[in-house]
């Protein structure tokens, strides 16, 4: 059988971009992000656009459609939308495809601290969050780490260096702990 796909999952800016890039190319593995397949799906140019076009129900639609297809693209690395596990069907579809050993999750996570100091940092192509806001990051935490959590094969603290996470996630998808 082949190496499952390796999905990473967490809130915005907790590295599931970059280090799903630096993973990728330690596994010799394709790396694909999903905002930019749900981007496609949806004929826009941004996700802020997107989020204004289609609203965030279109696109989390879209996240999940992509994710679908993802999963029978077969392996490498895939990040996932901050919300792309609470979009509907989502988490079912995670869950199946670990049940049939086709994708392991990794939970990014650096602390809400930590990510509040990345999102002031620079927001980039976002939907809508007040990102200097602790109260909204600690909503979101609060309802999406649950979900998380529950989805995850492992957590990794992406406080650790890049390295550590890395070694962390080639150990995850090569040795399925």
């Amino acid at each position: 059988m082949a190496s499952p796909l390796l999905l990473l999952i967490g809130l915005r800016c907790s590295g599931k971009t970059t280090l799903g890039q630096l993973a990728a190319r330690a596994l010799r593995v394709p790396f694909r992000d999903l905002d930019p397949l749900a981007l496609k799906r949806l004929g826009r140019a941004t996700v802020t656009e997107a989020f204004e076009q289609d609203g965030e129900d279109g696109w989390r639609r879209a996240e999940a459609q992509v994710l679908q297809d993802a999963l029978v693209d077969g392996a490498g690395v895939l990040a996932l939308g901050g919300g792309t596990p609470t979009a509907p069907g989502a988490a079912a579809t995670i869950r199946a495809a670990q049940s049939a050993g086709r994708a392991r999750v990794a939970l990014l996570h650096p602390g809400e601290r930590e990510l509040l100091l990345r999102l002031a940092a620079g927001r980039g192509d976002r939907p809508r969050l007040d990102s200097s806001d602790a109260a909204e990051v600690t909503r979101l935490a609060s309802e999406r780490l649950p979900l998380y959590r529950s989805l995850a094969d492992a957590v990794l603290d992406t406080r650790l260096t890049s390295e550590a996470c890395v070694q962390r996630l080639k150990e995850l998808i090569t040795s399925g702990r």
